[in-house]
């Protein structure tokens, strides 16, 4: 369960170089508004996206949040000095957007965090309603600043843990200078993160996919078992770990499970990867087959691994047949 202590809300118009810092906390706030929030935060926690990170010694934002918790500062000051920060460097590295800027106190778990939503405002139509010479006319305008009632690509976001100062960012890279760059991780919070939940995943099933090739072995059978893999993982709520999968996909391939766990190292994913509020997606509960004539499969990873339900077999001629088992009933989509 999510509630919120404090919210204060600056804007950050970094198109017309103007930064508005309320002195004061939301103190109205409606049933939508409420939800809306509440939706946001919970999105930034259960985030595939979300990177975990640790603060380097000079970062800026730790020294305050080190006055916020020794009570040095309000929170309304915290987050004003927090706002008139990330201003400043977004008009330094050239990021010209608008943007809501909600910062927050909140309990979950029985745990205190700083949530912080920079909300990018985007552009939307709605009606104005003129009178004009004894007649009512509606015409569609453009408008401007509206916030999504989700995480978009455009928004950026982070929490940080008061017990421990642990944090997790939410964000797209942007370019600065010609190079992506993790603007909120790197930038503003200076810390040093390791790869995602989703980023992770993606280097590891992409190193598999490469090693059963290199190593001719069966990518239709080591892929699934990889999948299936995580996935138990995940409704386990236990870390994936990294010797544990390359010991099961190539434990008859020293070479290669030597290989996969050096090149992960090298890529920055963690031994063990927290799935703390990750949810499986469908991707990962599915494998999508596509043979050479053109026909696409999608089957469920755990009917992958046994002849119950799929088998694959290599007729004499070189051709591979496909045998679908035990169905009683076929839908048309």
């Amino acid at each position: 369960m999510l509630e919120f202590e404090k919210k204060i809300v600056h804007v950050l118009d970094c198109e017309h170089n103007t930064c508005i810092l309320s002195e004061g906390c939301m103190k109205k706030e409606d049933d939508v508004i409420a939800k809306m929030l509440s939706s946001k935060a919970e999105k930034v926690f259960h985030s595939a996206s979300r990177k975990r990170g640790v603060f380097r010694e000079t970062s800026y934002v730790k020294e305050l949040l080190v006055k916020l918790k020794d009570h040095s500062i309000t929170f309304e000051t915290f987050s004003q000095k927090l706002a008139q920060y990330v201003f400043d460097k977004k008009m330094e590295h050239a990021q010209y957007y608008v943007s809501d800027f909600i910062v927050a106190l909140l309990l979950k778990d029985e745990r205190r965090y700083v949530l912080v939503l920079d909300n990018a405002c985007t552009q939307g139509i709605t009606h104005t309603v003129q009178n004009e010479e004894d007649s009512i006319i509606t015409e569609i305008i453009p408008f401007k600043v509206l916030i999504s009632s989700t995480l978009t690509a455009k928004d950026r976001a982070f929490l940080i843990e008061l017990s421990d100062e642990s944090l997790c960012c939410v964000e797209n890279k942007v370019e600065i200078e010609g190079e992506k760059v993790n603007f909120y991780a790197e930038v503003i919070l200076q810390s040093t993160t390791m790869p995602s939940y989703k980023e992770s995943v993606k280097s590891i099933t992409k190193l598999t996919e490469e090693m059963s090739d290199k190593y001719e072995m069966d990518e239709v059978d080591i892929v699934p078992k990889m999948k299936s893999m995580l996935v138990d993982n995940i409704e386990n709520s236990k870390p994936i770990q990294i010797d544990e999968i390359a010991e099961e996909l190539f434990a008859e391939k020293p070479l290669a499970k030597a290989e996969f766990k050096e090149e992960l190292k090298k890529q920055g994913v963690p031994t063990a990867i927290e799935v703390e509020y990750v949810k499986p997606t469908r991707s990962d509960k599915v494998q999508k087959i596509k043979t050479d004539k053109g026909i696409e499969i999608i089957i469920p990873v755990d009917y992958m691994n046994t002849k119950e339900f799929v088998e694959f077999k290599n007729q004499p001629d070189g051709t591979i047949s496909i045998q679908l088992k035990n169905i009683t009933h076929i839908t048309s989509k």
